[in-house]
């Protein structure tokens, strides 16, 4: 067999090296999606930890204020209903402050401070209990005299830095996973450019070699036109493979979408000003609920449909924690169905849209009251019909202008007209006190 030519074996030697450029190039864009999808994910969970820590800490204070004003209330008029407040919160107080101490395990500090917190508030709780007892036995000039020494504000004060302290912590916390979190989105960036930079290069490369073949493809036979053909469909095959990485790599970046909602609540809290507050609440349940589809639509991204019923649990998960401690019950009717994957998302947001605002407007003065969203498929004359129906028993639709729509109709506007879907509105109960609304979409069947 004869040895091929000096010029045939350097452009086999410029092809291989080109080759092993793009697997590198390859293997350090997978290793940098699977390093950006760990730490996301990573901080995201300490992100939720720190605001869970802040949260326990803040009702543990409330119960305990709460005790302290059903004291005074009860020792300044001597009214027993004053000690309902006294006794749910010093109920309440301490199995709140045990679950703090399970959070911050393994952080000295934090743990330290919790230690401190449980000393101060059994003083208090002592302080509370012996003052009320007096009361009950008739010595309320006792009682009143016990609690003008001072002692019980001193301790009160005392407890409030304790979890100023502990809530200062994790907001120092916060703060640095978000310095974190932009270092690393930087990081990225800069890796993705020079990967971006490594491929135009063996692209380059790639271009190089087969304008010199092309030049030896005039003279050769047969065999190196075959290896040429082989070489080009290497080549495609390599370009796919790219593609495809790229779309699993901007699939992945919807996890940060939970980071950001996270990042939107801590600043809620933050903020004194009201406008403000609700823009920013608004805007952080938006991006929750899409997160929480994103996060269910990557579990299936190798395929093209998604099972609804586990999809819309967590989606109304999600949207039940905006109706904590309000009597509404969201309850989910449907039939087996598949959604589209291209369009799981915009499920998402018109049906957090249409619950949300029936949390919101259906039931007010905390009235209670009951949601019900329902899926179905029907299939008539060969066409599969999907509808969406969101019913509530509250206090009716209230008419709207076209020019005094919200936000939310005019992005269920908007995504209705872009799936050719239908919407109509109609009172549930006709005539009665509360009529309550019925809403039903209707998507037709999408090629």
């Amino acid at each position: 067999m004869a040895l091929p030519s000096i010029p045939a074996l350097g452009a086999r030697l410029r092809s291989a090296t080109t080759t092993i450029i793009a697997i590198g190039v390859v293997g350090v864009a997978v290793i940098l999606a699977a390093w950006i999808n760990a730490q996301a994910r990573a901080t995201a969970e300490r992100v939720s930890h720190s605001i869970e820590i802040r949260e326990r800490s803040e009702r543990f204070l409330g119960h305990m204020r709460d005790a302290e004003t059903g004291q005074r209330g009860y020792l300044l008029t001597n009214n027993p209903g004053y000690l309902g407040p006294y006794t749910s919160g010093r109920a309440a107080a301490l199995p709140e402050l045990d679950a703090l101490a399970q959070l911050v395990e393994g952080d000295a500090a934090q743990t330290e401070r919790v230690a401190k917190a449980r000393s101060e508030a059994l003083s208090k709780l002592e302080e509370l209990d012996t003052t009320i007892a007096l009361a009950r036995e008739g010595r309320l000039d006792t009682a009143v005299a016990r609690v003008k020494d001072g002692g019980g504000f001193s301790v009160m004060d005392a407890l409030r830095g304790t979890v100023q302290q502990l809530q200062l912590a994790e907001n120092i916390r916060l703060v640095a996973l978000n310095r974190g979190e932009e270092r690393r989105r930087l990081l990225a960036s800069i890796g993705i450019v020079v990967a971006l930079a490594g491929l135009a290069f063996a692209a380059w490369q790639q271009l190089r070699t087969r304008q010199r073949r092309s030049t030896l493809l005039a003279s050769s036979n047969a065999q190196l036109e075959r290896v040429v053909s082989e070489r080009t469909q290497q080549l495609e095959n390599e370009r796919l493979r790219i593609e495809a990485l790229l779309r699993d790599v901007n699939h992945r970046v919807g996890n940060n979408l939970a980071m950001v909602s996270a990042l939107l609540n801590v600043q809620s809290r933050q903020t004194r000003e009201p406008a403000v507050r609700d823009a920013l609440s608004q805007a952080q349940s938006r991006i929750q609920a899409i997160a929480a589809g994103q996060r269910r639509l990557r579990l299936d991204i190798e395929t093209d449909e998604i099972d609804a019923q586990p999809y819309m649990e967590d989606l109304l998960a999600e949207i039940g924690k905006a109706a904590e401690g309000r009597p509404i019950e969201i309850v989910l009717e449907m039939d087996a169905i598949r959604l589209p994957g291209r369009d799981a998302v915009s499920f998402v947001v018109i049906v957090n849209e249409l619950v949300t605002n029936a949390i919101k407007h259906a039931f007010p003065d905390n009235a209670p009251g009951r949601i019900v969203i329902r899926f179905s498929q029907h299939d008539e004359d060969g066409a599969t019909t999907l509808l969406l129906t969101v019913e509530d028993n509250g206090v009716g639709l209230p008419v709207v202008e076209a020019d005094t729509k919200g936000l939310g109709q005019t992005v269920i506007t908007s995504l209705l007209r872009s799936m050719r879907a239908t919407m109509t509105s109609e009172p549930l109960s006709p005539g009665s006190g509360r009529p309550g609304s019925r809403i039903t979409l209707t998507f037709p069947e999408r090629d």
